[in-house]
């Protein structure tokens, strides 16, 4: 984030990148653009929105802006809060949103209040994972992303050397990742703020990927490559996933057997779960390589 005194500069800065961006990429880019915004509560929440809105409106094919991070969510009905703001901001020009048709069960009082752009929450305050479940059960939310840095102070973790195990956070880490697989949402892991550190950051990610993290937010770009190679599919895995698919078509397309929903492959019983797990990161594979 910046300063107080930097708000509007920083806001202009934007506005010109993507006008660049519009004028410099006459292909649709490969990256996804999130644009995080001030809290509800700040001063700064206003102009942050209206310039999202103007932002979205230029950016008519969506190359560019994809979502909007919300800091600070803490429920459900913070998102609907939001939601119902940007759908004032828009007015009969609503864009439809991608995550319209989503109908989740919830036990909240308040019915969704659907946004016209998808929200991503940060998940960084000791009530936000405590209503993990239910920030992510709400249909405007597209994914959560781990504020570890604020969740350790809010939690009064002690200082510990950066190469610790984030043992104080584990948690809260499960519970955000459990309620986002619930919900079919992503989740993305917290910043480690030691750039300087490869071996440390390569450490922390693994973790995070053990873990079922989707990726992991970064503060400095010497950070990109080695988050890009731990978190998309390796080769390895590519390969394995395929086997897992051909093996699968052979013994389940083969007239002279009847098929009993289960496989085997070098001595391993494959089923349908790992065959859906195997889809999804080859589709995520190609998807990269796109």
């Amino acid at each position: 984030g910046v300063g107080p005194a930097s708000k509007d500069e920083a806001r202009d800065n934007l506005r010109q990148f993507f006008r660049n961006q519009k004028e410099k990429d006459r292909n649709p880019p490969r990256h996804f653009g999130l644009i995080r915004v001030n809290r509800m509560d700040t001063p700064w929440f206003e102009k942050d929105t209206a310039a999202v809105v103007e932002f979205f409106e230029e950016d008519a094919d969506n190359e560019l802006i994809h979502g909007v991070i919300l800091p600070k969510i803490e429920g459900w009905n913070d998102v609907n809060s939001v939601s119902k703001h940007f759908q004032d901001l828009f007015g009969e020009t609503s864009p439809s949103s991608p995550l319209k048709d989503l109908n989740y069960s919830n036990p909240a009082t308040s019915p969704p209040i659907i946004s016209p752009i998808p929200f991503w929450a940060m998940m960084e305050t000791p009530r936000a994972i405590l209503s993990a479940s239910s920030i992510a059960s709400h249909p405007s939310i597209q994914g959560l992303i781990l504020g570890t840095k604020d969740l350790s102070k809010e939690i009064r973790l002690r200082p510990h050397s950066h190469k610790a195990t984030r043992s104080g956070l584990s948690t809260s880490l499960q519970v955000t990742i459990l309620a986002a697989r619930a919900y079919n949402k992503l989740v993305i892991d917290g910043v480690y703020n030691h750039f300087n550190d490869d071996e440390g950051f390569r450490e922390e990610c693994n973790q995070g990927k053990e873990w079922g993290m989707d990726g992991k937010t970064l503060i400095h770009p010497n950070q990109l490559s080695a988050a890009n190679e731990i978190f998309a599919p390796s080769k390895e895995e590519i390969e394995y996933a395929r086997r897992v698919l051909d093996c699968w078509e052979a013994v389940s397309s083969n007239s002279d057997e009847q098929f009993t929903g289960v496989a085997v492959l070098n001595g391993l019983m494959i089923e349908e779960l790992h065959v859906e797990s195997a889809r999804k990161l080859l589709e995520r594979a190609n998807a990269i390589a796109s």
